[in-house]
This record gives C-alpha cells, sequence and structure tokens, in this order.
C-alpha cells in the first residue's frame, strides 16, 4: 500500500469524526497525528491533551507545547501521579497496563472529542501491555489503522518541519527498571539526573538503567569511545548521585526492535 493511499484512508477515517483529541506525547508518532488531523479537520476540530508527570521526558513536555501552539490548537497539561498507582511502584512486568489505563481514564475525563493516541504499525512488533489498556478504553489509533510505519511518520515528520523526527522514541523514565525493581521518586530522580549529565557531555542517545542501586550506561555504539575517555568523571558524578557502581552495555544503545 503506498503512503498516499494511507494517507486517504486516515482522512477518510477522521472525516466522519466531530473532532479528535489528541494524546499528545511529545514524540514523533502523536505529534504526526495532530498534525494531520488538524490540516484534514482544522484547528478548530482538533485540541491536544499532555500527561505532566516526573517520569515523563522533560525534552517531550516541552515539544508537546511547541507542536500544539505552533498549529494552533488548544493544548492542556494534565497533572499525573504516577507513584499514587500501587502497581507502577512495585513494577511487574506489565506495568505499563496499569499506567496506560489510569492516564487514559484521566484524558478521558478532560476531552471534547474521541480520543486518540499515536500507536502505530510498528508498535504491534513490540510486546506493549499498554496496548491492551488501549483497546479497553476504546481509544482510537488513527496512524495503526491506517498502517502507517515508523518510516513513514519520520518522512511526514520531516515534511511537517517538526524538529525530531530523526530522534529515536524516549519512552517514560519508569522505563529504566527491570521488573520487580520498586519505583521510588528518589530513583527515578536519579536516572534523570545521569541522563541529563550524559547529555551535556554531547552524548547523542542515552540511557541509564538502574539496576539495584548499579547504572548500566548505553550510548550510541559510536560513541562507546569517548565514554571511555570521559569515564573517571562519569563515574565520579554518578557516585554522587548514589549509584554504588557505574557500568557500561559494551552493546551501547539500541532500538527496542533491534534489542536481542
Amino acid at each position: 500500500m503506498t503512503l498516499a493511499t494511507k494517507l486517504k484512508r486516515l482522512e477518510d477515517r477522521l472525516r466522519k469524526l466531530p473532532g479528535l483529541s489528541v494524546a499528545l506525547s511529545g514524540g514523533l508518532d502523536s505529534s504526526v497525528l495532530l498534525v494531520l488531523a488538524c490540516r484534514i479537520l482544522g484547528p478548530h476540530r482538533v485540541e491536544a491533551l499532555t500527561i505532566s508527570s516526573p517520569i515523563m521526558v522533560p525534552e517531550d513536555l516541552i515539544e508537546a507545547r511547541l507542536v500544539a501552539l505552533s498549529h494552533g490548537v488548544k493544548h492542556e497539561f494534565m497533572a499525573f501521579d504516577h507513584l499514587a498507582l500501587w502497581a507502577f511502584q512495585a513494577n511487574p512486568p506489565d506495568r505499563c497496563y496499569f499506567c496506560k489505563k489510569a492516564m487514559f481514564e484521566k484524558l478521558l475525563s478532560r476531552c471534547t472529542f474521541p480520543l486518540a493516541d499515536g500507536t502505530q504499525q510498528d508498535d504491534l512488533k513490540e510486546d506493549r501491555p499498554g496496548l491492551k489498556a488501549l483497546k479497553e478504553l476504546k481509544i482510537l489509533s488513527p496512524l495503526k489503522e491506517a498502517s502507517l510505519t515508523k518510516e513513514e511518520l519520520r518522512a511526514l515528520g520531516r515534511k511537517f518541519g517538526l524538529r525530531r523526527y530523526r530522534e529515536t522514541p524516549s519512552p517514560c523514565l519508569a522505563t529504566r527498571f527491570p521488573p520487580g525493581e520498586r519505583i521510588t521518586a528518589e530513583k527515578i530522580a536519579r536516572v534523570r539526573e545521569a541522563e541529563a549529565y550524559l547529555l551535556s557531555l554531547g552524548f547523542s542517545r542515552v540511557r541509564v538503567r538502574f539496576l539495584n542501586d548499579r547504572a548500566l550506561i548505553e550510548v550510541d555504539p559510536r560513541e562507546i569511545e569517548l565514554l571511555w575517555e570521559s569515564r573517571a568523571e562519569i563515574i565520579a558524578h554518578f557516585k554522587q548521585l548514589g549509584f554504588l557502581k557505574v557500568c557500561l552495555d559494551l552493546q551501547g544503545y539500541q532500538p527496542p526492535l533491534k534489542r536481542p
């Protein structure tokens, strides 16, 4: 199916709706959905709702605001306390299901139009417990319905002038913790500060995995040598943040679909 055919399918789907409320995360997928909805329905029939929480990547919240403002869309941030959820703190394998369901229930309580998220075709290749929650709540996923893929969304993002069309997805900070590792506000803050520090040193893609008070650093494989050259400074800073050991993943950062 060509991109033009997929976009026509998306347009036909959206034109049947009175309007669209977009769960805007600030990532590429939901941002492209917002732009397409504005072009098809007009900004007066589109609104953006964004969950604001300490576990969200700060740059995503900034991007969400910029995208909404630049397209003249009504935009509302909704505060959400993930740590109030027992399933979030306990961090079971299906944590994402409970989080996603609670967040979208909150969004549903405020949306003006049918609520849609940025799930796209390639998301179906991953194990995503949150998709079950979206199905139960009858959240629309127009990009998935039109079979749009990540690469097609990148092409559209570039065409629309979105700043982050090249960037890899930035899932919430809770994904830095393995199932069973209890999540606290203090641990979240340590991970956030550790990743911000690495980014300040010039690394392009970073993840700091939290493993029982140990930090497992992932950077772009091409930047591992740079990290090795700065290891003394990095270790000292991470120790100040409370990590007992600082480790490096020699495979480097890999997008979820490329992980073994």
